[in-house]
This record gives C-alpha cells, sequence and structure tokens, in this order.
C-alpha cells in the first residue's frame, strides 16, 4: 500500500471515528433531554398532586370553618332569643308577686288563714317535737294570732291519720324565733326580699322547711313557665 492509500485510509478512519463520536454525543443529549423532560414532568406531576391535596385541605378547612361561624351565629341568634323571653318571662312573675303582696295586704283575714295552712304544711313535713317559725317582722303579730290553732290542727290531722300514734296526739313545742325575722319585702329587691309567708326550723337549723309565698309563687312559676312563654312567644 503506497503512501496516498494509507493516507486516503487513514483519513476515512478519522472521519468514522468523529462521526460515530458525534452520533453518541448526539444520543446521549437526546438521552439526557428525555431523561430531563421524564423527571421535569414527575416533579410538576408530583407538585401539581400536592398542590391540589394542599388546596383540598383548605377548601375542606374554610367550609368546616364556615360551618363553624354559621353555628356560632345560629347558637349566639337562639341565646339571644331565650334571655329575651326568659327576661319577659321574669318581668310576669315579678308582677306577680308584686299582685300577691298588695292582695295579702288588703286582706288580713285571708293572709292570716294562709299563714296558718303554711304552718301547718311545715309541720307535717317536718315531724319534729320542738320547732321555731321565722316569719316577717311586720308578720309577727299574725303569725302569733294564728300559731296555737295551727299546732292544734296539726295534732289532729296527724292524730287521725298516723296509726302509730294509736288516737293521741303528738307532741309539740312550737314558737316564734325572737331571733330571726324574713326580710321585709322590698319592690326595688324582690328578689332579696320576702312576700310573706314562713320557714320552720328545727333541731338547731339543721332542718329547715321554706314555705314562704315567693316559694310557692316560684313553684306555680316554674310549672307554668311552658305555659307563660306560649302566651308571650306564639310560636315557641
Amino acid at each position: 500500500m503506497d503512501s496516498q492509500d494509507s493516507g486516503d485510509v487513514l483519513t476515512s478512519m478519522i472521519q468514522f471515528i468523529n462521526n460515530h463520536g458525534e452520533e453518541q454525543a448526539e444520543q446521549l443529549k437526546r438521552e439526557a433531554e428525555q431523561e430531563f423532560t421524564i423527571e421535569c414532568e414527575k416533579i410538576i406531576g408530583n407538585e401539581k398532586d400536592r398542590l391540589d391535596k394542599i388546596f383540598e385541605s383548605r377548601l375542606e378547612q374554610e367550609g368546616v370553618e364556615m360551618k363553624i361561624k354559621q353555628s356560632k351565629a345560629r347558637n349566639t341568634q337562639r341565646i339571644k332569643k331565650m334571655v329575651e323571653r326568659n327576661k319577659w318571662a321574669e318581668e310576669v312573675f315579678k308582677d306577680a308577686q308584686t299582685r300577691l303582696q298588695e292582695r295579702m295586704a288588703e286582706n288580713t283575714d285571708e293572709y292570716k288563714e294562709l299563714l296558718k295552712n303554711l304552718i301547718v304544711q311545715s309541720l307535717i313535713k317536718l315531724m319534729e317535737t320542738n320547732v321555731k317559725v321565722m316569719c316577717r317582722q311586720s308578720d309577727e303579730e299574725l303569725v302569733t294570732e294564728v300559731l296555737d290553732e295551727a299546732a292544734q290542727t296539726y295534732k289532729d290531722l296527724m292524730k287521725d291519720n298516723v296509726k302509730m300514734l294509736n288516737g293521741a296526739e303528738p307532741p309539740l313545742n312550737i314558737q316564734i324565733d325572737p331571733k330571726k325575722y324574713l326580710p321585709e319585702y322590698n319592690p326595688d329587691n324582690p328578689s332579696a326580699s320576702c312576700s310573706g309567708g314562713v320557714k320552720l326550723h328545727a333541731r338547731k337549723g339543721r332542718i329547715v322547711i321554706s314555705n314562704t309565698l315567693d316559694d310557692r309563687l316560684g313553684l306555680c312559676y316554674q310549672e307554668s313557665t311552658p305555659k307563660i312563654r306560649k302566651l308571650l312567644y306564639p310560636s315557641y
């Protein structure tokens, strides 16, 4: 092989090597671009999923918060209505308390009979031998007038209805407590005053039966509250 032929062969080999290298470089470049594209799509997909989850979570949280706000608003409105209804119901109670006080003040005989019956009821609940009566100082005279009659009525009821007494009267020592009086009625502060009635206590105050007019009116109020609210608020 002469020098010309050798040069041609060498040139062909160099060209082949160069072409082959370029093809490999191009292939590597394409593969790198493909891998980059795939990786980018993967990253973008993962990020999209993450953002979707965050968005859904925030929407859900906002929905929960909105429901909580709506619930609080409804509860606040409901409480306001209840407070207003209770306010008017209490006004009815206070008005009844005032009217009761006025009626008892105007009808002494009726009030005396009521005091006697309240004392008898309290004695039956207590069933004690030594009893003291608490009343308003302004009622002390009336209570004194009915005390003996109330005691005798109690004894007669017990004698006739309690078999273990065998027809005998139960022993009873009852007197007005000279050291303790119920508060006088105050129209400006009826809740801290007393409209009338009595409290009986025994065994050094360890047993107490409260039978004031306010107690009895309170019982009537509790039983009548649904009716009062129905009258004041038909849609309640």
